[in-house]
């Protein structure tokens, strides 16, 4: 190793940081607002870590996480070394986590702002080598321990960034379990866009199948909300990935979306591939929800009245999608001026779905309608 052309090489990557840093420093006041404050404090600090090799102890300084590397610099920051991440390696590695059992107490009792401002030095600079074996717990720990403790005070951007600075596809299933109770918690805030940001980094192939279900769930919502662009792409990644006995669902929900998205053009194609169920099956109520909206959208009220109504009396009423097919019933009726027929229809989203985003709409559509007229005896 050249020592003289590594430090010119240091220095000259140094150089090049200082010009990013000041380039960035200029930027307008709302990306700059943007920016975690905490990261740039903490988050390229090296990390010491002792090395156990048969009794033979050594602190490293590890500085970064390349290519399935640890880069840890040489003593007296003269050079680097890489060193191949194996479950074998992590096991003799170790790292300093004496203060966790205090920030644990302090999580348990509720002092959060305590425990974040140890939390912060311990966890940041952890987190680019998030890419090591999940059993190694000490490091995985003070990181999970963070976000959580973040979206427990609702800290949610701080929780954002880092999620995002995290491959949520080359880490265990804690971080995506971690991930999808944040995107709740934007729900309950009714947050939709920060939940949609929030299912394009959620994996949900090979071993991340388990999180499909709380992905759909979400789409659910987002599609609720009328945010059906994002809805769309969504659906397109977990067809890819879905058993086959799932996929014609979600294809029937790709093509309602895009209906809704008034993009018909490419939704038609799609309807007119699928094989229309039996009356007795569970999806035909789903289908003539996807003919009707079609019609809706077509502004064939009275088709689309005719349609949706014989899904419906098909339908159980658990089906996630029956509130949705009773408000466009509703919205057929108002649109055909029978109003009576209209309240009564979302009135009673209203009284047997009151959880469900579609309860909303309905009492929104209802406040809308025009009082009904007093029957004088």
């Amino acid at each position: 190793m050249n020592l003289d052309s590594t430090r010119f090489q240091r220095t000259m990557l140094k150089g090049i940081s200082i010009l990013i840093f000041a380039s960035t420093a200029v930027q307008s006041s709302a990306i700059a607002r943007e920016v975690n404050s905490y990261w740039i404090e903490y988050g390229n600090e090296p990390v010491l870590i002792q090395q156990n090799n048969n009794g033979a102890v050594q602190t490293l300084k590890f500085v970064s996480f390349q290519d399935g590397m640890l880069v840890a610099e040489l003593e007296g920051g003269v050079g680097e070394i890489s060193l191949p991440v194996s479950e074998s390696m992590v096991r003799t590695l170790s790292l300093d986590n004496s203060k966790m059992p205090e920030i644990e107490r302090m999580i348990r009792r509720g002092n959060f702002t305590s425990a974040l401002d140890l939390l912060r030095p311990k966890a940041y600079p952890l987190i680019k080598f998030h890419q090591v074996p999940k059993s190694f717990t000490q490091l995985h720990s003070p990181i999970r321990s963070l976000i959580d403790t973040l979206i427990k005070v609702k800290e949610y951007d701080e929780a954002h960034d880092l999620l995002n600075r995290i491959q949520l596809n080359k880490v265990g299933i804690e971080y995506s379990q971690i991930a999808i109770a944040l995107m709740g918690a934007y729900l309950s805030d009714g947050d939709s866009d920060k939940v949609a940001k929030m299912t394009e980094i959620i994996p949900v192939e090979g071993q991340y199948a388990v999180n499909i279900r709380p992905i759909v769930d979400a789409a659910d919502a987002l599609r609720a909300a009328g945010k059906y662009e994002a809805v769309i792409p969504l659906y397109r990644q977990i067809k890819t990935v879905v058993p086959d006995n799932v996929k014609k669902n979600v294809q029937m929900w790709l093509a309602y979306c895009l209906v809704l998205a008034d993009r018909v053009d490419e939704a038609t194609p799609m309807i007119e591939a699928l094989e229309e169920p039996e009356p007795n099956e569970r999806l035909f109520s789903l289908y003539k929800l996807l003919q009707g909206s079609r019609a809706h959208r077509g502004e064939k009220y009275g088709q689309a009245l005719d349609v949706l109504t014989r899904g419906f009396v098909r339908a159980q009423t658990s089906y996630d999608w029956v509130p949705e097919m009773l408000y466009l019933i509703g919205d057929c009726y108002a649109r055909s001026e029978d109003k009576l027929a209209a309240r009564n229809v979302w009135t009673e989203i209203a009284i047997l779905y009151p959880e469900s985003p579609w309860a909303k709409s309905a009492e929104s559509s209802l406040a809308q309608l025009p009082e009904p007229e007093q029957t004088i005896e």
